[in-house]
Formats: structure tokens, C-alpha cells, sequence
């Protein structure tokens, strides 16, 4: 099977011009855009679930045996063509099965773009859950409950495979929750292999500038280093929206607030962390339960 991925890696890495996805049925579905248009209603807008990465929008749709899938529509670049780095989360997902992280199930290439055709996530986004638009207050065991289980996500992402994948975008917005409030992680069109050899040390980023989401960035990725621990960082700032009930970044707040890392490092120091977590969530955790997460 590690020969069967590795013959493809090469295989991509040779499709410098106009490139194409060939991979086994078995391990990832290649649909028409005949098809991607009929799941998709002919990409009507009351399909429109959402956005991903680089603006990328993500429909609604049901395929032709039923199955409901969320289906991500990524433009051309600005060279007319598909870019590698828009390739590089189905040549990734067709390495990883996990039940943290969204499922593949398919793609579209077409001459100047690509419908990336995942599992549906009911729920929505950790983010919309927790502070979105109509959210319903969540209990403290459904919230430990997606944290754990993003957590598992991650340390496969790590340590699952031959070389370790580093996500380079973990937020509470590529998160995402089934009906059963299973958490999985999603969006790796960012996302790097570490080699084992360097797996120790730290790697720099072969951009011109920090590639992520501000405010969830660790201190070395803004200097274009990357490790796993930089995920690490980023989940953190997920474990503090989630006790909070609120984004990392909110300019609503009074200036010494806006930043969720600087006032939950405030509220500790000054130990008043408990005045400062969501409202719903006081008088609801144990002490013990608390200091532990923290």
C-alpha cells in the first residue's frame, strides 16, 4: 500500500503542466462534472453551504446513489489552470483514513477547475456551533467531547503515518461535527508531510510569507517555521474558544479583551479564569474538571 502512495506522489510531482489525478477506485471516486452539477442542482446558490480555503465555496449536494457530500468548488489559478497546491489536499486525503478527520470521497478536474467531494458534516463547523448565528448554547461534555476528539485527529495527523502531516490551518472553522456531534478535521489544502528524518527539528516554509489563519499562527510559523507542535498551538487557541464561547478575535470587545490568547493568559495570571469563561459554563464544571483542562 506505502509503495502503491508513493508511485502516485511521483506520479503527481512529474504533472508539472496541466496536471491529473489518476488514482484507484478503491481509493478515491473520480466524477464527471455532469455528475458535480446534478448533486449540486447546477450549483444553485441555495446549495451554498459555506466557504473553505482561498475562497473556495463549498455546496450541498446528493450523488447519484443518495449519498449527501459536501462539495467544495476550487477556482483555476491565476494562470488558467489547477494548481499544485489546489491538488494537494486530495493527493493527502487519499493517504489518510481516520475517523477524526472528514472523509474524501471523490473529485472533479476539469480543464480549469476541481470539486474536491467530501463527507457531510451536519453540524456545521466547530465555530458556528460555539458562536455562530443562532447558536444554541452547548453543554461542557458535548465540548470536551469534540475536543477530545479533535485532539485524537490531530496526533494521527502526527504520528498515524510514515511521514507526519503537519495541518498548517487548525481553527475552530475547519473543525467540523456530524449529527452525533463527532468532531473531524478538515481542509488540508495547506498542509504539509514532514519526512522522519527532519520529524525532531523545525522546517521552514517555502513561501514568501506566513501561510495560516492570524491569531492561530505559533510564534515560529510567522517566520516561516513549521513543526507539529505549531498544530499544537493552534488547537490551544481551539481549547480556549471552546471554554470561552467565543472567537479567538472579537472588536467588539474592549481593547484588552479583543484578543482571546492575551486575555485568557491575563485572566490566569490574575487568577480570575473562571469570571472569564462563557457564562452558560459557570456553575456547570467542577473545579477539578476545570483546572485539569486548563
Amino acid at each position: 500500500m506505502r509503495h502503491r502512495f508513493c508511485s502516485l506522489l511521483s506520479f503527481f510531482a512529474s504533472k508539472k503542466k496541466s496536471p491529473q489525478l489518476e488514482l484507484p477506485e478503491d481509493i478515491c471516486r473520480q466524477f464527471s462534472l455532469a455528475q458535480i452539477k446534478a448533486a449540486t442542482n447546477n450549483f444553485h446558490p441555495d446549495s451554498i453551504i459555506g466557504t473553505s480555503y482561498f475562497g473556495s465555496i463549498v455546496y450541498k449536494g446528493t450523488m447519484d446513489d443518495g449519498t449527501i457530500v459536501a462539495v467544495r468548488r476550487c477556482g483555476g489559478s491565476s494562470g488558467g489552470g489547477v494548481s499544485e497546491l489546489q491538488l494537494n489536499e486530495v493527493k493527502l486525503l487519499c493517504q489518510l483514513r481516520h475517523p477524526h478527520l472528514v472523509s474524501l470521497i471523490g473529485f472533479c478536474l476539469s480543464e480549469k477547475e476541481m470539486f474536491v467531494v467530501l463527507e457531510y458534516m451536519s453540524r456545521g463547523s466547530l465555530a458556528h456551533v460555539l458562536y455562530g448565528k443562532d447558536h444554541v448554547p452547548l453543554a461542557w461534555k458535548h465540548r470536551l467531547h469534540i475536543c477530545i476528539g479533535a485532539a485524537r485527529g490531530l496526533h494521527y495527523l502526527h504520528t498515524g503515518a510514515k511521514h507526519a502531516v503537519i495541518h498548517h490551518n487548525i481553527k475552530s472553522s475547519n473543525i467540523f461535527l456530524d449529527e452525533e456531534w463527532c468532531s473531524k478535521i478538515s481542509d488540508f489544502g495547506l498542509s504539509k508531510l514532514l519526512p522522519l528524518s527532519t520529524s525532531k527539528a523545525l522546517t521552514r516554509i517555502d513561501t514568501d510569507h506566513a501561510v495560516g489563519t492570524c491569531g492561530y499562527m505559533a510564534p515560529e510559523h510567522r517566520v516561516r517555521l513549521l513543526k507539529e507542535k505549531s498544530d499544537v498551538f493552534s488547537f490551544g487557541i481551539v481549547l480556549y474558544e471552546v471554554l470561552f464561547g467565543r472567537p479567538q478575535y472579537d472588536s467588539t470587545l474592549p481593547e484588552e479583551k479583543q484578543y482571546l490568547l492575551d486575555w485568557a493568559m491575563e485572566s490566569l495570571s490574575q487568577g480570575t479564569i473562571y469570571h472569564a469563561i462563557d457564562q452558560y459554563l459557570k456553575g456547570r464544571i467542577a473545579p477539578e474538571c476545570l483546572n485539569k483542562y486548563l
